[in-house]
């Protein structure tokens, strides 16, 4: 799974969740909706962003700020 993780500027900074590398990558090459926090899936020479997995991972991410009462 690919995060992105950040933008600095026109870069935008991607983070594969299974190993923790970190790649950069111009941020014209996501689509012009892509957030911080997206999954996106490289297909076909393209980034996409997987909206499935990006919910399911935000429904994950709230769950556990709830069990530590944030």
């Amino acid at each position: 799974m690919i995060v992105i993780e950040r933008f600095e500027g026109g870069i935008a900074v991607l983070e594969e969740v299974s190993n923790g590398k970190i790649t950069e990558i111009d941020r014209s090459l996501l689509p012009e909706n892509a957030g911080e926090g997206d999954v996106v899936n490289f297909q076909n020479g393209s980034y996409i962003i997987n909206k499935e997995k990006t919910a399911e991972r935000r429904r994950s991410i709230i769950a556990r700020m709830r069990k530590m009462g944030l």
